[in-house]
């Protein structure tokens, strides 16, 4: 397989584990701190945060907010989220960021850079 359909630059996997029905706040904090997409995958929690009610458990619903981003701005992408849904926010957000080891299909980030 050819090596240029790698990308050379380094980058981080930023990911945000929300309430459903916070995602659309984490997408906007991160595009305002540079970052150009997301992939919302829908969750069940399987922690200890199951309540009852009458008798029935209930296990919140969560969105898992992905975003590839370059290295450089992976910090300030992660602080901005922070800042609209953190954890004592009716949010419950926890953020962190993974490195990648390697990257491809990443179109519209080579396109910004021929620009």
């Amino acid at each position: 397989m050819s090596e240029s359909i790698f990308s050379k630059e380094d980058h981080k996997l930023v990911v945000a584990i929300v309430a459903k029905g916070y995602s659309t706040e984490v997408i906007a904090s991160a595009k305002s701190a540079g970052a150009s997409g997301a992939v919302v995958l829908s969750g069940t929690g399987a922690g200890e945060s199951s309540r009852s009610f009458f008798g029935l458990k209930i296990t919140p619903e969560n969105e898992v907010v992905m975003i590839v981003t370059k290295t450089k701005i992976a910090l300030k992408v992660v602080e901005e989220i922070y800042k609209s849904v953190d954890y004592l926010s009716r949010a419950r957000g926890l953020v962190f960021a993974l490195p990648i080891s390697c990257v491809t299909g990443m179109t519209h980030i080579k396109e910004e850079n021929e620009d």
